[in-house]
């Protein structure tokens, strides 16, 4: 704004100069043209001053936005540490017990991933034992597929989806992670993914479902 207005005040002087009536004595007109001289050079020192004031802020503010920006990205990056050290102490915590909960046999995490294949899909399961309980444990986990094949409800087993694979099979003392690849067959829409670990003898299966569009939205955050 301020630019426009020493801008049109040079066009008022110049217009005021070229409209203004011939006076026949010359040293008046001589007074007249230095006069409106040197308030044409006043007002273009003004403008330059003000176009260099104006160069200044837009550096300033393009600083700031820089700045902002690298800002929120080490934000980004520190919640991100923390989320990873957060769940890490979670790990060891259920391990040794601290945490209030004194299970045993558990599945700790499971991670769903997509790959080039629409119908194909990595698994990796994180199992844990408490630390307390200090002796190895042995089964096998068997995963199978809820979902829908032509809107009929379907269970999928492990020898429908493993492929040539053998059933995932652990043995552990505290913690172990399983992965391999599941392939399911066309048209099958899933919707759970369930996960029983079997070990025999008195103790009783572990099972845990989990939502299958939830797990891949969650690996992809």
């Amino acid at each position: 704004m301020v630019t426009v207005a020493i801008a049109l005040s040079l066009l008022f002087v110049t217009w005021h100069l070229a409209s203004a009536p011939v006076e026949t004595d010359s040293e008046d007109l001589r007074q007249n043209l230095d006069f409106v001289s040197r308030e044409l050079q006043t007002l273009k020192d003004r403008l330059d001053r003000t176009q260099a004031r104006e160069a200044v802020l837009q550096r300033e503010a393009d600083v700031l936005r820089q700045a902002n920006r690298l800002l929120r990205e080490q934000e980004t990056q520190r919640q991100s540490e923390l989320n990873a050290l957060q769940s890490e102490l979670d790990f060891y915590r259920r391990l040794a017990g601290t945490g209030g909960a004194q299970t045993g046999l558990d599945v700790y995490r499971v991670e769903l991933l997509a790959t080039g294949s629409e119908r194909v899909f990595q698994y990796a399961l994180t199992l844990t034992q408490n630390i307390r309980r200090a002796s190895i444990i042995s089964g096998r986990a068997q995963i199978d597929v809820e979902g829908t094949l032509d809107d009929l409800p379907v269970t999928l087993r492990w020898s429908q989806i493993g492929g040539d694979e053998p059933e995932p099979a652990f043995r552990f003392k505290y913690f172990q992670q399983l992965e391999g690849y599941l392939a399911l067959p066309e048209a099958f829409q899933p919707i759970r993914l369930v996960i029983t670990l079997e070990t025999g003898g008195s103790r009783n299966p572990v099972q845990r479902s989990y939502d299958w569009s939830l797990l891949l939205t969650e690996a992809n955050d």
